[in-house]
């Protein structure tokens, strides 16, 4: 008797377990891949398991051996090519398999808008997985806690008084581009690698009250970390459930330097609690320091706040987004300017007379910046072509209605923020080309539909460090156009490559004349 129950047992099992298999493998993915259709979406068949993920990685792969032959700006297919792919061959309603799951592509404008302002709806991760980088990857009313903690320290007015800060780090990296053209009066410099030391030693000083050498170790730990971050996510083994734990060489690397950058982050955030503990008001004007004083009122008034392992991700944000963000707008904005010198040349006119020519003895504070209108024409000009955040994506976790279209669970939306940037019926037919005239009256006005120009994403969650950037940004372009004039060196090789912000693939030597 006990057999036959033991036997029965086992079938009614195995039975459960091959019907949650089949369902999860071809039923769930087939319901999905219908009702896109049904509603106008194309894209390729869905494909067991891996979808069209062999295809997406080998293309990326492929794209990294094959530099853009020209200086175009036409950047999509080599960035992200099988995407460029889709969009080609099914149009922009068009869907992506990653894995077992439909990606969406959105292209139109008032649908993002309504994504991106329904944060609790459109989510980033799966629910109740636990966040493993800051707010960036924070959902409902966790995100709103943590946002709430974080925003004191990017206060408009806080920001101003870290200007001269800043300022500090430019001067150290204009005195070493000074020296280097010392000779002969022009000299290449790789600026990628430049500024990507002047950004993160911005960010030390400002989050940290450190400086870039006192944490080289860290940034040196938190780039390792990355760029095997992204060697990962063009592998197909990235995407195996539970891959993660498996003891490769790449994996185990990566739960090394976990460690090791999580210790050194702690040891800042003790150093400051320490500071704070013996009455050291000192060193209190930076990000790190407001925030631990935004988390103490937030427990006070709240109950719970941040604990020490949550506070370390928010620092590990910090190093991340604050350097590499500003580091690759900055790059991307020189090599713009090489090329087109008219503009390189109205900039520093426009420099010189709101600083002048004397640049010593001019103080660069927010309100002289904030009036450089055709800076700031070029900055976003910049934006709309080498975006930091070149797409977007959310999950769908139930049936959702996004005007017209059905959505269904374990579905997600594919937000081309780049393509919407190039998109000719928003921008002309220009859209292409560099022309920072086409935001002389503006952000709104600068396409046919206003909210087509989302660089820093948008929304209630719209990147919390844009104000940082964009005066970090102003405020050393202002600084290398007052000291140099510059052209690309015939060394320069055009690859732009996604990490964490778009970047130089081979760095970006630019030819750099003393004024």
């Amino acid at each position: 008797m006990l057999q036959i129950i033991f036997f029965v047992f086992s079938i009614i099992i195995l039975v459960l377990v091959s019907f949650y298999y089949i369902n999860s493998l071809w039923l769930s993915p087939q319901k999905r891949e219908k009702c896109l259709r049904d509603q106008g979406f194309r894209g390729n068949p869905y494909r067991p398991i891996f979808g069209d993920l062999p295809e997406i990685s080998n293309m990326a792969k492929s794209a990294l051996l094959k530099p853009i032959s020209s200086l175009s700006h036409d950047i999509i297919p080599h960035i992200m090519p099988f995407f460029h792919q889709t969009v080609q061959q099914y149009g922009k309603d068009s869907f992506m398999w990653f894995g077992r799951k439909p990606r969406v592509n959105i292209t139109n404008p008032e649908l993002i808008r309504e994504i991106l302002n329904k944060y609790d709806v459109y989510m980033k991760k799966a629910p109740g997985k636990k966040t493993t980088f800051g707010l960036a990857m924070r959902d409902g009313q966790d995100w709103a806690k943590v946002r709430r903690i974080i925003n004191p320290a990017f206060h408009l007015e806080k920001l101003k008084n870290m200007v001269p800060t800043m300022e500090i780090c430019c001067d150290i990296m204009i005195q070493k581009w000074e020296e280097m053209v010392a000779l002969t009066g022009s000299a290449e410099v790789d600026v990628y690698s430049s500024l990507s030391s002047c950004t993160g030693d911005v960010i030390a000083r400002t989050a940290f009250g450190s400086s870039y050498e006192e944490g080289k170790r860290l940034f040196e730990l938190q780039n390792e970390a990355l760029g095997l971050a992204f060697q990962g996510m063009r592998s197909m083994s990235h995407y195996i459930p539970g891959s993660r734990y498996f003891p490769t060489k790449i994996n185990l690397r990566k739960k090394k330097l976990k460690r090791e950058i999580e210790e050194i982050v702690k040891s800042l955030v003790d150093n400051k609690l320490k500071l704070k503990q013996t009455g050291d008001t000192k060193h209190q004007n930076n990000l790190l320091s407001i925030m631990l004083e935004s988390n103490e009122k937030e427990i006070e008034e709240n109950g719970v706040g941040l604990p020490m392992e949550e506070l370390v991700d928010e620092c590990k944000l910090f190093f991340v987004a604050g350097q590499d963000t500003t580091s690759s707008l900055l790059t991307w904005t020189l090599i713009l300017l090489c090329q087109n010198q008219d503009w390189q040349t109205k900039a520093r006119e426009e420099v010189f007379l709101h600083f002048g020519k004397d640049y010593s003895n001019t103080p660069h504070d927010y309100e002289g910046l904030n009036r450089l209108k055709i800076m700031s024409m070029i900055i976003n000009e910049t934006l709309r072509l080498y975006p930091s955040i070149t797409s977007l994506s959310r999950l769908i976790h139930q049936n959702t209605e996004l005007k017209q279209l059905t959505l269904l669970p374990n579905m997600e939306v594919h937000l081309p923020t780049i393509l919407v940037h190039r998109d000719q019926e928003l921008w002309g037919n220009d859209a292409n080309e560099f022309n920072p005239n086409r935001f002389s009256e503006g952000v709104l006005k600068a396409s046919k539909i206003p909210g087509s120009f989302m660089p820093f994403g948008g929304g209630p969650r719209i990147c919390i460090g844009q104000n940082f950037a964009l005066i970090e940004a102003k405020l050393a372009l202002t600084k290398i156009l007052q000291h140099f004039s510059f052209e690309l060196s015939p060394s320069y090789v055009h690859a732009p490559l996604l990490l964490a912000g778009m970047v130089p693939q081979f760095g970006a030597p630019l030819i750099l004349h003393k004024i």
